[in-house]
Order: structure tokens, then C-alpha cells, then sequence
């Protein structure tokens, strides 16, 4: 809780995965990679409760085992085409049902486990100190994008006569690490983006890798066993 907000954590798990199976609970360094996500949130000091959604049995399990409460999702909203929205209104009935009241949501992806310690409740307080609707994770971005064209490249998104400095163009990257937003806002809009919408700026690269096949998996894997998350304050579970 902050300033009397109440605020949950949300982790969407499902078991399905093309690129590695099982990997909401693949072993990275010894632990679940759904823990990192559930140890995250326990480790803020201002998440009152901890959801897991998931349609896997095993997923259920090692949640309850970190401390994490389950919402077991239905087979129609566990598809890997199925967007967020839909897995986020299934877990806010469910909590509605159980009579949990909050007004602050955190939603944690549990494929991007490598965050910083104390970046989430600052981003959380950015939200509530500014009376926002929306804080995502981000990083700088720039902003000149090319596309391939045959043989050559061309401009994506600028024009080569009139491009501007990199100075000039305000951007940032939204990274996916973690997405804070109000219970209004989702109701209202059924999306986690309102009109009033920041950014937290993550300090490190980390917060952009995300574990899609076993490239990622055996790279992550690999920078957990060099001094970077001690040096970059890394959270582990």
C-alpha cells in the first residue's frame, strides 16, 4: 500500500510455449523463471497481494510453493495468440469474486526476469505521486528506423532530406519488463493504457531481455554467471 492505494501484483503464466516448453518453469540458475517474477513483487514494499494466472497445473503449483496466489484461467483466453486484455479481466472478476479490493495494478511478465531492486516501487510511486494512469518500463530508443528493400535500405520512419538530430526527437522504448496502471483505467478503457501515461526509465539493459527460445534462455542464463547482477543490482530470487 502507498499513500492508501492498495496495490496487487498480476503474473500472466501460461503453459503453453512454442519456443521452449514449459518455459513459464524452465530452471534458470537453479530456480523456476516464474520466481523471479513472483520474488520480484514480494520484494516491493508497497504489493499488498500476488496473482499468478495460469492455465497449467504445474505453473499452479511452484506459484502457491513462492507464495503466490493462482487464477486458474480458462482454455479459451491461454491460446498464444490471446492478447493480455482478455487474461487481465478474467484475473480482475476472479479477485472481484474473492473480494479482494485494490486500486493499483502491477503486471509483471514473467519471460523478462532480470529488473533492478527498488526500480518498481519507484515506478509505482511515480504513478500514484503523479495521479497517473499509466507507468510502463522503458529504455532510450532511437529513433531511426530502416527496412530492408531489395538489394539497398531505406528510411522506415523518417525522411533522409529532413532527418532531424537525435537531440531533437524525444523516444523511448517501451521494454515490457513491468506495466503499472489503475483498476479505472483498465475497467474504463479495457486496456492498461489511459490519457495520463509515463515512463520509468530502467538503468540497465537487462529489462529488455526476454526469454522467447533457448538463444535467450542459454544468453540469460549465462550473464547470471558473470558479476553483472551484482554490479548492475540486479534482483535474484
Amino acid at each position: 500500500m502507498y499513500k492508501n492505494k492498495k496495490i496487487i501484483a498480476l503474473i500472466p503464466a501460461r503453459k503453453g510455449s512454442k519456443g521452449i516448453k514449459n518455459k513459464n518453469i524452465i530452471k534458470l540458475m537453479g530456480k523456476p523463471l516464474i520466481s523471479y517474477s513472483i520474488r520480484y513483487a514480494e520484494s516491493s514494499n508497497l504489493i499488498d497481494k500476488i496473482f499468478v494466472s495460469t492455465d497449467g497445473s504445474k505453473i499452479a503449483s511452484i506459484s502457491k510453493k513462492f507464495g503466490a496466489e493462482v487464477i486458474i484461467r480458462p482454455r479459451k483466453i491461454s491460446g498464444d495468440t490471446v492478447p493480455n486484455e482478455p487474461v487481465i479481466s478474467h484475473a480482475l472478476n476472479y479477485i472481484k469474486k474473492i473480494g479482494v479490493n485494490f486500486d493499483i495494478i502491477v503486471f509483471l511478465q514473467p519471460t523478462s526476469p532480470l529488473r533492478q531492486k527498488y526500480e518498481l516501487d519507484k515506478a509505482i510511486k511515480l504513478l500514484i505521486d503523479k495521479n497517473l494512469d499509466t507507468v510502463f518500463s522503458s529504455n532510450d530508443y532511437l529513433p531511426f528506423i530502416w527496412k530492408k528493400e531489395k538489394r539497398t535500405l531505406l528510411p522506415s520512419n523518417f525522411n533522409l532530406k529532413k532527418r532531424k538530430r537525435r537531440q531533437e526527437i524525444f523516444t523511448v522504448n517501451e521494454t515490457g519488463s513491468f506495466y503499472i496502471f489503475t483498476k479505472k483505467t483498465f475497467l474504463q478503457n479495457k486496456n492498461k493504457f489511459g490519457k495520463k501515461i509515463s515512463h520509468y526509465n530502467t538503468e540497465f539493459i537487462s529489462s529488455i531481455l526476454e526469454i522467447d527460445d533457448y538463444k535467450d534462455y542459454r544468453y540469460i542464463n549465462n550473464l547470471l554467471k558473470t558479476n553483472i547482477p551484482k554490479k548492475y543490482n540486479i534482483f535474484l530470487p
